[in-house]
């Protein structure tokens, strides 16, 4: 198995089904294998695809994205671990270059698209706009969220770190999850940039969206990540 795509997901029933709809129709080679890891959405998430597992995290911590990438690293056969989020959309380009590369780490700038119901990718101006982003940018930046890299490198980086999150944050000033870890890479392999990966896409939600929603045509969850460790610290 050459890459294990990882999923975390909360209570994201209609994006996840967009997503599972999405990898259908590109049919993926056989080398690659999903993992969605839920992390306590109610009802649970269903669905099936090939090489495709949904595994369940069992706990009730605040913003446990990161402790749920761990479960699903400790249980990928990959080679390489493709991280991502559920508002990301891999596309083709990246995944061919992901089942080619070599190196250690890969990133990715992002582009403004959609799902549409029945999973396909569009970059439609009159769909943005429904769904609540009239920008005329269509690029977006780097997201420390999306990254490809050996898993052979995660496990000795010791994955997401418990005590950043149980947090509940992303920003380093906050001690975020991911950019504690990022941090550790970047520590490890001091002089060595990642690698510029084509293209991946974006839902456009929070604040690419016109009314910050995080949650538009009720597709995700609607906590922010204040409200979520309340939420889950319960």
């Amino acid at each position: 198995m050459k890459v294990s795509i990882v999923i975390s997901i909360y209570n994201s029933h209609g994006a996840f089904a967009r997503q599972l709809a999405y990898f259908k129709k590109m049919n993926p080679p056989n080398d690659v294998e999903f993992i969605f890891v839920d992390d306590g959405s109610d009802p649970p998430l269903q669905g099936e695809m090939k090489n495709m597992r949904i595994l369940q995290t069992h706990n009730n911590l605040a913003w446990t994205q990161g402790l749920g990438r761990n479960l699903g690293a400790s249980q990928a056969r990959g080679e390489y671990l493709f991280m991502t989020d559920l508002d990301h959309i891999i596309s083709r380009e990246a995944l061919e270059a992901t089942r080619a590369f070599t190196g250690n780490k890969m990133i990715f700038r992002r582009q403004i698209a959609l799902l549409l119901s029945d999973g396909t990718l569009t970059q439609d101006r009159k769909a943005l706009t429904e769904f609540g982003y009239s920008g005329e940018r269509m690029d977006a930046s780097v997201h420390g969220n999306t990254f490809v890299m050996k898993k052979e490198i995660f496990d000795q980086l010791g994955g997401y770190a418990p005590e950043t999150c149980t947090l509940g944050y992303h920003p380093a000033s906050k001690k975020g999850d991911d950019c504690y870890f990022n941090g550790k890479w970047n520590r490890a392999f001091a002089g060595t940039a990642p690698v510029l990966g084509p293209d991946i896409y974006l839902f456009p939600i929070g604040r690419f969206h016109d009314r910050k929603e995080l949650n538009p045509g009720a597709l995700f969850h609607n906590l922010s990540q204040e409200k979520q460790v309340s939420f889950m610290k319960k």
